[in-house]
């Protein structure tokens, strides 16, 4: 596999300087930031506003659920066909087709006369965010140079993603509180339509000319597609069971097999969907793998934080997302301004472990000091800003970088769309697991009281799960771009 090197003159690999950054890299920066935001904040929109669906359209609260997991399934599952259709037919085609069918798709599930056209046009609109993620970052890529000049343009995304989550608690409270449900999916059409507009002129052209000899590999598109989306299926099963149990058997099941099979089709294919070479890059394969448990901490926090400020200390939806703004500024300041100054000077390894998943797993575990009388200040608050502030902030745009330091412009949208679908699986899960360990501690009860110690079980799980993933960065390599530079020439 070959990767090209950084160019004397500090241009990306293989896209000299003269051709980077177009005439605007500010805007380039906004627009693709912008989609991060829209992607990541619906992923929380909707959770605040599923008590108003569920009597709106007269669903079960099994049924209501999937107007979540029809995104997420497709979020994540179509990740990594994202990012190979991204290097494939251009970082900027793809970017501007997903955002489009994000933005319609948000005005389809507006209009939903019914449950069934809000669930298809959520999972519709998750492939639309999966497709806007990889190129995104491929879209940075090739616009800013590796380096200091790249770390603090993923800052700035970093940061619109980090502080996403947060803002869709928060906003979906307010819009549902004095609109309706309906507002949360139409408040996003109009900035979708300013979006394009504005990309459509300053996003450059990809310098490479597109190659048409090369294969799609559709069979490894079809085998990772169905099994990622089958794994996510099953992740979404693990704490809140809405189909019966042997399907989510027979899914996990047929999940294992379907990937085993694409690794197989992979490995023997001339042109493959996923080249399995990508993975001897130690920077690369350990930013992956400890992406899973970068998500963990703000899914599974907010779902302990969710349960402890309404159930026990009975805020209303719109509260408890006010109570963690505090933590998603932040999430934002730390992503924008102080991770890529720790990278700079600590290098990667450090700033990822210690000054982020171990800070996360330090704010997880505050969450084990709460009992019925705790107040704000004393312990949510500085556990929030520790947590999603400091923790995250830090955490997502060291991986974010990890996962394409030293790979080729033509395969950054692949590289992306790997790491994103390691962070979506890895805070499906984490979330599945804290929500299991919680409900399993509570086995029915309802008293407020009985939430505490199930919720410091919670709280235990989360903190594990951030453990491992600063454990793994520890033990492994997450060198500088300019040591995997002078790596690459020696080889």
């Amino acid at each position: 596999m070959s990767q090209g090197t950084a160019s004397a003159g500090g241009g990306v690999r293989g896209v000299p300087s003269e051709k980077r950054a177009g005439r605007h890299p500010s805007l380039v920066l906004l627009v693709v930031s912008t989609a991060i935001l829209l992607d990541a904040l619906d992923l929380s929109i909707t959770q605040v506003a599923l008590p108003d669906i569920r009597r709106s359209l007269d669903l079960s609260t099994a049924g209501v659920q999937w107007t979540v997991n029809a995104y997420v399934l497709t979020y994540a599952g179509f990740l990594l066909f994202g990012g190979r259709a991204a290097d494939l037919l251009s970082a900027r085609r793809v970017f501007l087709f997903g955002l489009t069918i994000f933005g319609v798709m948000s005005l389809v599930a507006g209009l939903s006369p019914n449950a069934v056209v809000v669930i298809l046009a959520r999972a519709v609109q998750g492939i639309g965010a999966a497709l806007t993620v990889p190129s995104s970052v491929a879209i940075i890529a090739g616009t800013f140079a590796e380096g200091h000049e790249r770390n603090r343009a993923f800052g700035v995304f970093s940061a619109a993603a980090a502080s996403g989550f947060s803002a869709g608690l928060i906003l979906g409270g307010v819009l549902t509180d004095l609109l309706n449900w309906r507002w949360i999916f139409f408040v996003k059409v109009p900035i979708v339509a300013a979006t394009l507009i504005i990309a459509v002129r300053v996003i450059p052209h990809s310098a490479e000319p597109h190659d048409r000899s090369r294969s799609y590999d559709l069979l490894g598109g079809v085998l990772g597609t169905a099994g990622l989306l089958l794994i996510a299926f099953t992740v979404t099963q693990i704490a809140d069971h809405t189909v019966p149990v042997p399907l989510v058997i027979a899914s996990a099941v047929t999940a294992v097999v379907l990937l085993i099979a694409f690794v197989v089709n992979e490995a023997k294919h001339p042109d493959p969907l996923l080249p399995l070479g990508i993975f001897r890059m130690p920077t690369l394969r350990n930013a992956d793998i400890s992406s899973l448990a970068v998500l963990a901490a703000p899914f599974g926090y907010s779902y302990v934080v969710t349960l402890y400020t309404q159930e026990v200390l009975h805020y209303s939806p719109l509260k408890t997302g006010l109570a963690l703004l505090p933590a998603a500024v932040a999430s934002a300041l730390v992503s924008r301004y102080i991770a890529p100054a720790l990278i700079r000077r600590y290098g990667m390894r450090i700033t990822g472990s210690l000054a982020g998943l171990f800070l996360v797993a330090v704010g997880f575990l505050m969450l084990a000091l709460v009992d019925a009388g705790t107040g704000y200040v004393t312990v949510l608050l500085p556990s929030s800003i520790i947590c999603l502030g400091l923790g995250v902030g830090n955490a997502y745009p060291t991986y974010a970088i990890g996962g394409v330091t030293g790979v080729g412009i033509s395969q950054q949208g692949l590289a992306a769309g790997i790491q994103q679908t390691a962070l979506q699986v890895g805070g499906g899960l984490g979330l599945a697991l804290v929500a299991t360990g919680v409900s399993a501690s509570l086995d029915g009860k309802t008293d407020p009281n009985d939430y505490i110690p199930a919720l410091h079980v919670g709280a235990i799980v989360g903190t594990v799960i951030t453990l491992l993933g600063a454990i793994a960065t520890l033990l492994g390599r997450m060198d500088t771009p300019e040591a995997v530079a002078e790596e690459q020439k020696q080889n």
